[in-house]
């Protein structure tokens, strides 16, 4: 998530209030994120499971601003949402209004190390906007814009809650050459009646293992 060849390295935002227990949460995402093997399987609906008891004792996020309908009716469409948000022409910012509507107030996405010179970074929501817009001049005459596209996905639902691992690929604008591939982790939750992003973790086989088939077109 995110544009790779502008983005290395930034800062972390935070709002004021926050979800109950968010202690608890964050840990449970941490600990999933540098999890292996099983460890990851079951802590992954287990943060899921705290965060939806969070979500019930008090409000969501979204910087009080309404989302699309569309965007937040499905796993699925709050996915796209995230990709299309992220998807800008050249000279244009990112629609970070837009982005912002997606996400419970303490969500974290989490970059890969290689993103981040070598350091495990959680981000806030604000956190990653700041840390995008950081490395990104829309001045430019040789900005190219940027889209990162979903190619495959598999989605785990069980209730109100659903795990989506997508993998995608990033595009300079109305340019079909691959800048290069990776995996998205959504962690997701249905509560009032429309989904939430609770957690974003990627990464990308830059220095690493190879995307399996199985998670390929």
């Amino acid at each position: 998530m995110g544009q790779r060849d502008v983005v290395c390295g930034g800062s972390e935002g935070r709002g004021s209030g926050g979800l109950a227990g968010k202690p608890l949460i964050v840990q449970h995402i941490v600990d999933l994120a540098l999890g292996t093997g099983m460890r990851k399987i079951t802590l992954a609906p287990l943060a899921i499971g705290v965060l939806t008891t969070a979500l019930a004792a008090g409000p969501a996020g979204g910087q009080g601003m309404e989302a699309i309908p569309s965007d937040v009716e499905s796993p699925r469409a709050i996915v796209l949402a995230a990709y299309a948000a992220i998807a800008r022409e050249p000279g244009k910012n990112y629609d970070w209004d837009r982005f912002r509507t997606l996400f419970v107030e303490e969500a974290l996405l989490i970059p890969n190390t290689e993103q981040t010179e070598g350091v495990f970074t959680p981000l806030s929501v604000e956190g990653f906007i700041s840390w995008v817009d950081e490395f990104t001049d829309l001045s430019a005459a040789t900005d190219r814009g940027f889209i990162e596209g979903e190619i495959h996905r598999i989605e785990e639902r069980y209730g109100d809650i659903a795990h989506v691992f997508s993998t995608y690929e990033k595009h300079y604008w109305g340019d079909e050459s691959v800048l290069g591939r990776g995996v998205n982790s959504f962690q997701t939750v249905r509560h009032n009646g429309r989904w939430w992003i609770t957690a974003i973790i990627w990464d990308e086989p830059i220095g690493g293992e190879p995307i399996p088939d199985r998670y390929l077109p």
